[in-house]
């Protein structure tokens, strides 16, 4: 047992030899720890330097001209676009401007067609007029005739029962006639 109790104070001895703190903060270890600090971060450095940047780097630099190449492709297409819409609105205004010069050489033909067909009409209205006309002078002459031939049978008719006396036919005539151009 008693060898069992100089076992435990020689390790209580060797925790107190090495309990002198925090290892990274024992002063007798600082040039050690400077050197390996220097060593990792050269290392490091030269990773960074030599592999990470160049690609963070070129992933900037693709990602930049991509960009640049998607703003110019959309600017290109903006332009033709545009152009596109201003070839549009000038064919649309040129169709309008057709469809005016159409309608108006359609509302011409219309106008002159319609003013033949109304000279046809009126020309055909006159010519059934003057005929009616002439038909109506006819019958008026006609009328005017029998008329004066039964207006000196009458007249005839009352002479001779009024005198007794028959006129003749010259008479009766002259008298119808004289009458006639009087009224």
């Amino acid at each position: 047992m008693a060898g069992e109790s100089h076992a435990v104070d020689a390790a209580g001895k060797a925790g107190e030899h090495a309990s002198g703190g925090f290892p990274p903060f024992d002063p007798s270890l600082f040039s050690s720890q400077i050197f390996w600090f220097w060593v990792a971060f050269g290392a490091l450095y030269i990773v960074l330097a030599a592999v990470v940047i160049p690609r963070f780097a070129k992933t900037l630099s693709d990602r930049k001209n991509a960009i640049e190449g998607d703003l110019k492709a959309a600017a290109e297409q903006t332009a033709a676009a545009q152009a596109a819409r201003q070839e549009a609105e000038k064919a649309q205004a040129e169709a309008r401007a057709q469809a005016r010069k159409t309608v108006e050489a359609a509302r011409h033909d219309h106008e002159v067609a319609a003013a033949k067909a109304e000279a046809a009409a009126t020309k055909k209205a006159n010519t059934k007029i003057a005929k009616a006309e002439e038909k109506i002078a006819a019958s008026r002459d006609a009328a005017l005739v029998s008329v004066n031939e039964t207006v000196g049978e009458l007249a005839g008719a009352i002479v001779e029962r009024v005198s007794g006396i028959k006129p003749t036919a010259k008479a009766l005539d002259t008298a119808v006639k004289s009458v006639a151009g009087a009224a």
